[in-house]
């Protein structure tokens, strides 16, 4: 059996993602393991803001960097009301395309294991936008857990 000393947990901060928390707590404590809590702040804003010289006064700078400060917060807010201290935990925050940004840190930092969920789309959503865990899968240096949404569409 592998042995599984950091494991990558995903978040977008939804309700689906939290259904991966417990798995991936119960195979961290399970192994000694720690865990990576990852989000990815995709950087983009819709797409007809660029249009507008500022929103209320403020640039689209300024907008961005408050979205990473909120993401910042959420991401210590989840580790303290829902994760707990099980296990050790290490918020990450990393800007980019969420599959790639998972996949680069699973090999840069040696996970040996994903947890994320997935929302099971149907299948015109899946069509048209893809999905981020089956790009993760077909991608990972490592075994993915995908925990499946109890509320996703068959």
């Amino acid at each position: 059996m592998n042995e599984f000393k950091t494991i990558l947990l995903t978040t977008d901060f939804s309700e689906t993602a939290k259904q991966a928390f417990e798995p991936a707590l119960m195979m961290a404590e399970k192994f000694g393991a720690k865990i990576l809590f990852l989000y990815v702040d995709e950087e983009r804003l819709p797409p007809f803001i660029g249009e507008f010289p500022g929103v209320n006064g403020i640039s689209t700078v300024e907008i961005m960097e408050n979205h990473k400060k909120h993401a910042t917060r959420e991401l210590e807010r989840a580790v303290r009301e829902q994760l707990g201290d099980r296990v050790p935990i290490e918020p990450v925050l990393l800007t980019g395309t969420p599959h790639r940004e998972i996949v680069q840190l699973a090999e840069k930092r040696g996970a040996d294991l994903i947890v994320m969920a997935t929302h099971g789309r149907g299948f015109i959503s899946h069509a048209l936008m893809g999905s981020t865990t089956e790009r993760v899968i077909r991608h990972a240096p490592c075994p993915v857990l995908a925990v499946r949404s109890t509320g996703a569409a068959d």
